[in-house]
């Protein structure tokens, strides 16, 4: 029996679970358009921006057994994290955008559907979500977050041919504002 899913706010000894899930990613799929391994160091560098500028950066994990099944640890299985959008120009500053993954093993398990959950929960009400936040820390008014970008690939091979995960973001209020047409290219696909 799997144990239960605990989610809490990353640290960096998370990074190479990070690593790992990013990195199935980016070689077999086109929900990220980044064509080489991110190597962990750059991980290590998006949590720190993340957390630096008060915004969640949330880990889903669960207990794991080791080869030798004598010790069990703590499994990544799934993250989720805001950056600010367009983050050089301080208008923007109410404005995030938000990247979630599971691990690959762990699909379809309602993992994502915490996770997506619990940062929108932490966005809306982070005074009362703080242990979310590195430092403890809200953002001020002047920089509370008002609106929640998920930009999203279609992937005609996938659930729906491609909508399934736009149907899974409009169940928690996402509504489609546009379509950009043949602007990433991977897998001699656009």
């Amino acid at each position: 029996m799997a144990s239960p899913i605990a989610l809490r706010l990353a640290t960096p000894s998370d990074v190479p679970g990070i690593f790992e899930i990013h990195r199935y990613y980016t070689l077999n799929t086109i929900i990220t358009f980044k064509l080489a391994i991110t190597p962990e160091e750059e991980h290590l560098e998006t949590l720190k921006s993340v957390q630096s500028q008060d915004l969640p950066y949330i880990v889903a994990t669960m207990q794991d057994k080791k080869v030798d099944e004598s010790k069990s640890y703590e499994r990544i299985v799934g993250y989720t994290y805001c950056t600010g959008f367009r983050s050089g120009k301080a208008g923007y500053r109410h404005t995030v955008e938000l990247s979630l993954f599971c691990h690959p093993e762990y699909r379809y398990m309602g993992i994502g559907t915490r996770l997506l959950n619990k940062l929108l929960e932490v966005l809306s009400k982070p005074q009362e979500n703080t242990h979310f936040l590195a430092g403890n820390v809200a953002r001020s008014e002047d920089r509370k977050v008002r609106q929640i970008i998920a930009c999203m690939a279609i992937d005609e091979t996938g659930i729906e041919n491609g909508l399934g995960l736009k149907r899974w973001y409009e169940n928690f209020g996402f509504e489609e504002v546009g379509h950009l047409k043949k602007v990433g290219h991977k897998f001699d696909r656009w």
